[in-house]
């Protein structure tokens, strides 16, 4: 063989390579899904039970009305916890109704960048192709804690 032949990528090379890539991509978004699966700020704890407890006089973005925080998994749902009012909080699932992708919590409300969908503040569709209003979570008070779910 000559050095010419040895060193020309042959179709399962490539092949291989790819596959690897694959893999190294699945590997890192297991990862950051497993950091983003746990409490990464002050002030939220995930129970036992699969609520999430928010203590929020110690998270900076619910100081202020208008203030939202992405949550840990709430019993296995992704979501948003958004101060409202003085004294009130409203939690939505993240997962856009029109085909379950991930939206993100903004100043404005929500948007999926899957396909274009925006939410108000509250989680209400203002823009589609989404017909249906992000699922609210159920929010109580817990001394000076809210929990969601």
């Amino acid at each position: 063989m000559s050095d010419d032949q040895s060193r020309s990528l042959t179709r399962r090379d490539a092949l291989r390579g790819a596959a690897a890539l694959c893999g190294l991509s699945l590997l890192s978004l297991g990862i950051s899904e497993a950091q983003a699966a746990t409490p990464a700020q002050t002030g939220v704890t995930l129970l036992p039970d699969g609520r999430v407890q928010v203590t929020p006089s110690r998270v900076a973005a619910l100081k202020k009305v208008g203030g939202v925080i992405s949550l840990p998994p709430v019993k296995g749902i992704p979501a948003a916890l958004r101060r409202t009012g003085r004294n009130t909080y409203v939690a939505v699932s993240l997962r856009c109704p029109h085909a379950g992708a991930m939206t993100t919590p903004q100043p404005t409300g929500f948007f999926c960048s899957s396909h274009g969908s925006r939410f108000n503040q509250s989680g209400v569709v203002t823009q589609g192709p989404a017909t249906s209003n992000l699922p609210k979570l159920p929010v109580t008070r817990s001394g000076s804690n809210i929990i969601v779910g």
